[in-house]
């Protein structure tokens, strides 16, 4: 058996792997790509593309991090113009299935140990449609299909207008106005939608992964009905993941089950499958038949996997050394440092090579941790400045004049407090609003939904992410010290003082040479802070998401730790400046 996972595709692992590294960071590493058996039909002249969309399993073993079982053995075979339905019982191993050719660097960074006697296919026609379509959220129905155009390595991608791929898969050509946001669709749109942007990157081998969730049953078999009629429209190949029987029948060329008992993969009913039963060949009579008989199938095997304990590897475990240990236990401390690098690795390409996506995601940023929230800091910060003001002005005691203490403290307090205080609320408000954002991406599959594109999503989320969270928090700081001279303003005024402006801004923009030093203190600290918390917002954001509670965990160990090391450089640069 041939251990994996390998960077990008598998390709008949008998032979090894080769992979192809590319000048553009965002695209994916890609396999010796393999020819079809033969061009295209005539009535298929407008298919997708000449590549071989074949996928070969053969003995595929995946062992848990426990060294339980989970698969022992896995083998199919789909071609050019099947669909192959994958069913099985919670926890069967669907979803780990999907992550060994989708995401298998994770997968194995997460513990799994698995390997193949053969896993073969080729990584630049392989497509993934998640469950309820995984819509790009910051771009709209049009923007998700260029996206993938975009990213497509198919030499005429651009011959077919979006309005042409939103009405091959029965879709409104007025979808593609732009604007039109992904969340107004019902969920049978969504599903459809991405089924036309992996179309639209010229996929070919595609992976359902439970496309009928929420869907009702006429609505089932419209799908059922879509998805047959693409497939053998232009030739393609897909594996669909689901528990609706009236699905599976509808579309299935063979029926697959990964057995809980026996941590198999049994072929139902292979030699008397009538094939998809949305098909003209099989009568609504045989069909009626053929989803009672299957749905007892289903039931009585899963039912016999219920309580059956996952068995002990008998082969040899893998041994995780002490280093991997320790990197894990503090990989917390450097991983900010990671997201960093990775961004300003990236930052060139994104930056001037596709401009349109770094500015895409850099406004979605900017609405959500600047503008929507900045009436929030306005008046916080002008509250903050006029309380602390007026608290100066009556701490003097009796013969003590207000006016006198508030010339004596100018605008001290702003630089000595601003940075502190902007910094902290900018990452429990804006960084957890960006935080939640990213993690939501991963949670909802809208990343795997990227990199099955061809996009590598650390390279278009995290750069422009990094730079625009940056650059915002220096924006939401510079309101904030003005939302404090804006309130120290409204106490001088209370108190009839002239020039106030003069005086509580002199320390910013005009230091006596005593005070210079507090001013580049604070300076240094509001760059130190925008690049701190944008690299642990993005590194904790950007963490693999497994459950919606890995997403709060996120949020709050950002704002903890981001909190307690702004409170650290706030004493030791005190007590730097103090000492001079």
């Amino acid at each position: 058996m041939v251990r994996f996972p390998l960077e990008g595709n598998v390709a008949d692992t008998s032979e090894g792997t080769t992979t192809e590294q590319h000048e553009d960071p965002n695209a994916l590493p890609k396999a010796a790509e393999t020819m079809s058996p033969g061009p295209l039909s005539d009535e298929r002249a407008d298919a997708l593309s000449a590549k071989d969309c074949t996928l070969t399993v053969d003995g595929l073993k995946i062992v848990l991090p426990n060294n339980k079982v989970l698969i022992e053995s896995f083998s199919m075979e789909v071609n050019p113009g099947e669909v192959a339905v994958l069913l099985g019982g919670s926890g069967a191993g669907k979803s780990t299935f999907a992550r060994v050719l989708f995401e298998p660097n994770q997968l194995s960074g997460s513990g799994f140990d698995y390997g193949a006697d053969t896993l073969t296919f080729d990584r630049t026609t392989l497509g993934l449609v998640p469950q309820r379509g995984a819509l790009f959220d910051h771009l709209d129905v049009r923007g998700n299909l260029e996206i993938a155009m975009r990213y497509s390595d198919h030499p005429s991608t651009g011959d077919i207008s979006i309005e042409e791929w939103l009405s091959r898969v029965g879709l409104d050509p007025r979808l593609a106005e732009p604007g039109t946001d992904v969340g107004t669709l019902s969920g049978g749109q969504a599903q459809r939608v991405a089924v036309a942007r992996v179309l639209a990157g010229r996929r070919q081998l595609l992976f359902l992964d439970e496309p009928s969730v929420g869907l009702d049953p006429h609505r089932v078999r419209m799908l059922a009905r879509l998805i047959r009629d693409q497939v053998e429209r232009y030739d393609l190949a897909a594996i669909v993941v689901t528990h609706d029987v009236a699905l599976a029948a509808g579309v299935a060329d063979q029926l697959y089950l990964l057995n809980t008992k026996t941590r198999h993969l049994d072929h139902l009913f292979a030699d008397e499958w009538p094939g998809p039963c949305e098909s003209e060949n099989v009568s609504e009579e045989e069909r009626g038949e053929w989803l009672v008989r299957l749905e007892s199938e289903l039931v009585d095997r899963i039912e016999e996997g219920d309580g059956v304990p996952l068995k002990e590897n008998s082969g040899e475990a893998v041994k995780r050394s002490p280093l991997a240990w320790i990197d894990e236990k503090v990989e917390p401390l450097y991983a900010p440092f990671t997201a960093a690098g990775m961004a300003l690795r990236y930052m060139p390409s994104q930056l001037f090579k596709r401009p349109r996506d770094f500015f895409a995601v850099s406004a979605r940023v900017v609405i959500q941790t600047l503008l929507r929230p900045l009436p929030f800091y306005a008046i916080v910060s002008t509250l903050i400045g006029f309380t602390i003001l007026y608290v100066v002005s009556k701490v003097g005691g009796a013969g003590v004049r207000p006016d006198a203490l508030i010339r004596q403290i100018g605008g001290s307090h702003i630089i000595a407090l601003a940075p502190a205080l902007s910094g902290i609320l900018f990452v429990s408000a804006s960084g957890s609003a960006t935080n939640a954002w990213l993690g939501s991406m991963g949670l909802t599959k809208q990343t795997m939904a990227m990199e099955a594109l061809g996009v590598r999503s650390r390279a278009y989320l995290w750069s422009p992410s990094w730079f625009t969270l940056g650059l915002c928090y220096i924006a939401v700081a510079m309101v904030f010290a003005l939302g404090m001279v804006l309130g120290g303003m409204l106490v001088c005024n209370h108190y009839g003082m002239d020039g106030s402006w003069e005086l509580l801004t002199a320390d910013i923009f005009d230091p006596r040479p005593e005070r210079a030093k507090y001013t580049s203190r604070a300076a240094l600290l509001v760059w130190i802070y925008a690049w701190g918390i944008a690299s642990d917002v993005i590194a904790k954001g950007g963490a693999d998401k497994r459950e919606a509670e890995a997403v709060t965990r996120g949020m709050t160990a950002s704002v903890v730790a981001c909190t307690l090391w702004m409170v650290a450089l706030e004493l030791i640069t005190v007590m730097v400046v103090l000492n001079k």
